[in-house]
């Protein structure tokens, strides 16, 4: 399954050639990298949360894989999901997720559950995608 955007044009440009455009200016090139396991970033419309999320990513030495633990505004779906499979589209392309691991991590959980319906309509990892991808075209999710 493809989780198409919903709130590109929106919260974040709907064109690839503006997207990136609009990346690269929340985007520290500079910026030292740093090896995480995790970050808090903001999920709003890029103009309220793209300056915070793009100095906060360009510190970060990406992985293969993120993992994006975000909440659930629409109340649709369980109320710990995650989406094992298929792909995630932006205006910057598709976003493979990384199965494997999705599925280690329902099986390992006593509260997650694999539900497409929590991520439908939900922008809250939405709009972090397009920075993973800029960062790191070839990165996996598991939303």
């Amino acid at each position: 399954m493809i989780r198409n955007p919903i709130v590109a044009g929106q919260f974040y440009p709907g064109t690839a050639t503006q997207l990136r455009a609009a990346i690269a200016q929340y985007i520290d090139p500079q910026a030292k990298k740093e090896d995480v396991i995790g970050v808090l970033c903001p999920h709003a419309g890029y103009v309220y949360s793209g300056s915070v999320a793009g100095a906060t990513l360009s510190r970060v030495k990406m992985k293969s894989t993120c993992i994006i633990i975000g909440p659930n505004h629409t109340g649709r779906g369980v109320p710990f999901s995650i989406m094992p499979e298929g792909s995630w589209l932006t205006p910057l392309g598709e976003v493979p997720i990384d199965s494997s691991l999705a599925r280690k991590l329902i099986a390992g959980s006593r509260l997650l559950q694999e539900d497409i319906q929590a991520h439908q309509f939900e922008h809250s990892a939405e709009v972090l995608v397009p920075f993973l991808q800029y960062l790191k075209p070839d990165i996996k999710i598991v939303p």
